[in-house]
């Protein structure tokens, strides 16, 4: 997988066969033939028949310390972006809500429960909840498929946000909105974004899946 993002083999090339790995990595047949299946059922590679194993795409790359739209990482990824709304709502904030969003007992949210998926599969499902407060009224029906676009538009758009990342195991529901076994591995981000002014603008519970884009953390040494 290094080499594919590394720029060593490019989407086309064909790959050495399993013996030509084997004596490469010092590793043996069967990880090697486990390695290029696991591979191409993500979608990575394609197996010829007769002809060999291709490099079908490039994993896509993105910094955890960067907090962008999925809709441009999706496309970044050399897919074509869509969302399904499972859920449009004003609601009541919660006790757990009020916090995150710093709102008082009884101000309402905009809940947006969607899922996100690149071609045809699905790869983020998400709740967000945005202060019914700051958004105007001729506003509140416009949310397109980007929420940071929306933000932007409304002039609270997000510059900054606390995460926390959790491994999770599918649920029911996840599995239904994902399209993946129960007891699947997913990353869960439990997030609050924050406009220019360190207000808090939206709360985010996001399920994500692994097989399109990967996601990485920049880490620095600590001197001392």
């Amino acid at each position: 997988m290094e080499d594919f993002s590394s720029g060593v083999y490019q989407v086309g090339d064909r790959l050495p066969n399993e013996q030509e790995m084997c004596d490469r990595f010092g590793v043996s047949r069967v990880t090697v033939r486990e390695a290029y299946r696991a591979l191409t059922d993500d979608g990575y590679l394609s197996r010829r028949h007769g002809t060999g194993t291709f490099v079908a795409r490039v994993p896509n790359r993105h910094s955890l310390d960067l907090n962008l739209s999925y809709t441009a990482m999706i496309q970044d990824a050399g897919y074509t972006p869509s969302v399904k709304v499972v859920q449009q709502s004003q609601e009541v904030a919660d006790e757990d809500t009020r916090e995150l969003l710093q709102l008082d007992e009884g101000d309402k949210v905009l809940l947006l429960e969607r899922v996100r998926y690149a071609d045809d599969r699905p790869v983020v499902y998400s709740i967000d909840r945005v202060p019914l407060k700051i958004i105007p009224t001729s506003h509140v029906g416009e949310v397109g498929p980007s929420l940071f676009e929306f933000l932007e538009n409304i002039r609270r758009g997000a510059r900054n946000g606390r995460a926390k990342l959790l491994p999770v195991l599918a649920t029911a529901r996840e599995s239904q909105y994902l399209s993946v076994p129960e007891g699947v591995p997913l990353l869960f981000f439990d997030e609050v974004d924050y406009d220019m002014s360190g207000q808090p603008v939206v709360a985010s519970r996001e399920w994500h899946t692994s097989n399109v884009f990967e996601m990485w953390i920049n880490r620095r040494a600590q001197v001392g």
